[in-house]
């Protein structure tokens, strides 16, 4: 076992660390004999950039060569870890602990005090999580397919652009953080289009959709939930054939929802915490890099 040193990513390295990522990911899928495919690397080196501008992004480092990354994103009170992989020749040496509770650290100093993760079947990692305090909360459950027989959208529902000021009230209420850095993101660098629904005038709901992928999406209200749903489908099957929502366990209408519109349970995680958080049974995931 060789000593590796702890420190902060350099800019010129985002692109190695989305390397480290491809490789480390093709492993775990390997290893646990999950059929598919991995990110693009250049998806991941975007994605890698915005958490390394807006978050914490450390490195362990062992004969001058990054063995293992973490990062998180801190939103007010919530610190979410995005990212911890390992190069496969590095595994087990004892490397990743320290570095896992570096990233955490710093996101106690930065005033986090909710510490939550969107955790691979890895079960060495999901130890590792565990060791830091995050517990299993409940699955996230990854619904895909063709869509069937869905509702109208009510008369007193109008969807309009979404606007941010919106989109942060909402966060807050469901999510217990704003993060309008995230949703300038999305809209601006990932490619998303968001939207908002309202009702007598008020924004009861967001959601976003790329590719038919649809999430993040929020919504206050329960009974807004399966208007928001439905819309936030019929615009995603616009653009793709193949629907995806990735669905915290504790949101059951969520998943009644999908269910009955003809999605089937393609992938599951988990989501590990610290402690409870916000109004998860209001909320789809956007993904493992931002939640």
């Amino acid at each position: 076992m060789k000593a590796a040193l702890y420190r902060p990513v350099r800019e010129d390295e985002i692109s190695e660390t989305a390397e480290i990522f491809v490789i480390a990911c093709a492993d775990m899928y390997a290893r646990h004999g999950i059929d598919a495919a991995t990110p693009e690397q250049e998806v991941v080196e975007r994605g890698y950039r915005h958490v390394f501008e807006t978050g914490i992004f450390h490195v362990a480092e062992v004969d001058g060569r990054i063995a293992a990354i973490a990062h998180a994103i801190v939103r007010e009170r919530l610190w979410f870890l995005s990212g911890f992989w390992m190069l496969p020749e590095f595994q087990r040496q004892r490397i990743g602990g320290a570095l896992l509770k570096q990233v955490k650290d710093a996101g106690a100093n930065a005033g986090a005090d909710t510490f939550f993760t969107w955790s691979s079947v890895d079960q060495t990692a999901m130890a590792g999580y565990m060791k830091q305090g995050m517990l299993p909360g409940y699955q996230i459950l990854t619904f895909a397919g063709t869509l069937r027989d869905l509702p109208s959208l009510r008369d007193e529902y109008e969807v309009q652009p979404l606007l941010l000021s919106n989109a942060n009230a909402l966060d807050r209420r469901v999510r217990a953080a704003a993060r309008e850095v995230d949703h300038n993101y999305w809209l601006k660098t990932a490619g998303q289009e968001g939207r908002q629904l309202v009702r007598d005038g008020r924004a009861v709901g967001y959601y976003h959709f790329n590719h038919g992928v649809i999430g993040p999406a929020a919504w206050s209200d329960e009974a807004d939930a399966e208007a928001l749903l439905a819309t936030a489908c019929r615009e995603a099957a616009s653009q793709s054939e193949q629907i995806k929502l990735m669905i915290p366990g504790i949101n059951h209408t969520a998943i009644r929802f999908a269910l009955r519109v003809g999605l089937r349970l393609s992938a599951y995680s988990h989501l590990l915490t610290t402690a409870p958080f916000g109004r998860m049974q209001q909320y789809l995931a956007s993904g493992p890099l931002l939640f």
